[in-house]
């Protein structure tokens, strides 16, 4: 995830920085990060640009509890999908 970065952007516009647009080529990937983390960079940036990923063998996998089963399909199925053959949402 960036190290949260895309949860910066309120900080950026206010030292005078602009948001910009979400470039749909580039992904989040969540690592070990929980559901809150998760949360939070879906609601910056979009649910499209989220992949889910693990720290295995150092960590388990993290299955984020979005409050909907389309969003996790979303962060294991179709946005993996779409990182690997390169279409666009």
């Amino acid at each position: 995830l960036a190290g949260l970065a895309p949860l910066h952007g309120e900080r950026l516009a206010a030292r005078g920085g602009g948001r910009g647009e979400v470039d749909f080529d580039a992904f989040y990937e969540t690592s070990s990060y929980g559901t809150r983390a998760v949360d939070a960079v879906v609601r910056a940036v979009g649910i499209d640009v989220v992949v889910s990923g693990s720290d295995r063998p150092y960590a388990p996998l993290t299955v984020p509890d979005l409050g909907a089963q389309a969003a996790v399909h979303a962060l294991r199925t179709v946005n993996p999908a779409r990182l690997l053959k390169g279409s666009t949402p």
